[in-house]
């Protein structure tokens, strides 16, 4: 991995860069931006450039700390993430990575804390943090990530230098999934709209693009037979992963009823979701999406999947209830 493995962010890249050739570090950063964009990518090559044999044209990537670094090993490194979507970074966690970077460096010359999820942490691990940026260890750097800057404390990010990463655009990410993945063109221009700027989010759905075609071709049924046969799944990825998709679904529905079809992210289904949205009322539709958004929501506080499932197969019903299309049973 190195700098130009990070695409899409030459502003944010061009900042750092000019503080690495400046030495002028701030103590702590907040990197902020939509998830999978570069941002953990960028904290790894900020640890390697600090910690670089061949200083000051680093990052080599080739030298032992690059390596160790690139590789997770390297004892001046520490890393702090949170486990899932619903985790929190509890106080215990915070106060053994402070313990180990207040000592001073093993290998390198700085002491690196990369924390990913700093909208995670809780009140007593914020306010443990907040003493240690208030005045931090000479010897260390704090590298902060977050999607969710609002939810962060604030005094915390009052004391970080902020960097902002960007959505990536559509032609990124299919230039992306085109040279280093070897995807087909008619997958790609569908695939770059679906993942909403994030390059993570694109790899993940290309890899299992027949699947989510299979997945989605349920949506565009104007019967309720599909979802009453539905097994409601009992993993909590599995059904963010079809919650994410009923949302970008409802989306096209909504857009074909007032829009041009150039606008859909789903291309290939076109003519389904045209049908759907002659017999959908818009508002419902919307309000049908916005109820997903908070099942979304609700699932990363642990409620039951399957709870959260059946719930969702039920406001499915109940759209299709209200349409225009008769609505046929198993039974």
């Amino acid at each position: 991995m190195a700098w130009t493995d990070i695409r899409g962010q030459s502003l944010a890249l061009r900042i750092l860069q000019g503080h690495l050739e400046s030495g002028c570090i701030a103590p702590a950063y907040l990197f902020v931006g939509p998830e999978g964009v570069g941002k953990h990518m960028a904290a790894v090559e900020m640890a390697k450039a600090l910690n670089c044999d061949k200083v000051p044209r680093g990052p080599c990537g080739a030298c032992e700390s690059c390596r160790r670094i690139a590789r997770r090993v390297h004892p001046d490194l520490h890393e702090l993430t949170s486990q899932g979507a619903s985790e929190a970074i509890r106080i215990d966690e915070v106060w053994q990575v402070l313990g180990q970077v207040a000592l001073r460096p093993f290998m390198g010359r700085w002491g690196v804390v990369i924390l990913d999820g700093a909208d995670r942490l809780t009140e007593e691990a914020g306010n443990l943090l907040l003493k240690t940026l208030e005045e931090p260890p000479s010897q260390a750097r704090f590298f902060l990530i977050t999607a969710k800057p609002f939810d962060c404390l604030p005094t915390i990010v009052s004391r970080c230098q902020t960097i902002r990463f960007h959505r990536l655009s559509d032609s990124v990410i299919e230039e992306f999934l085109v040279s280093a993945r070897q995807c087909d063109r008619t997958v790609t221009r569908q695939v770059s709209r679906l993942a909403q700027g994030s390059l993570s989010q694109a790899i993940a759905l290309a890899t299992r693009w027949d699947t989510y075609r299979a997945l989605v071709s349920q949506f565009g049924s104007t019967s309720s037979t599909p979802w009453l046969e539905w097994t409601v799944p009992n993993d909590r990825k599995e059904l963010t992963v079809w919650l994410a998709a009923s949302i970008a679904w409802l989306r096209d529905v909504a857009v074909a009823s007032v829009a041009d079809e150039s606008l859909l992210n789903h291309c290939d289904a076109a003519a389904a979701i045209r049908r759907q949205a002659q017999g959908v009322d818009r508002e419902r539709c919307l309000e049908t999406a916005a109820r997903f958004i908070e099942l979304w929501a609700s699932l990363e506080q642990f409620v039951s999947p399957r709870l959260v499932g059946t719930l969702m197969r039920e406001h499915w019903l109940e759209l299709l209830k209200s349409s225009k299309f008769e609505v046929r049973s198993s039974k």
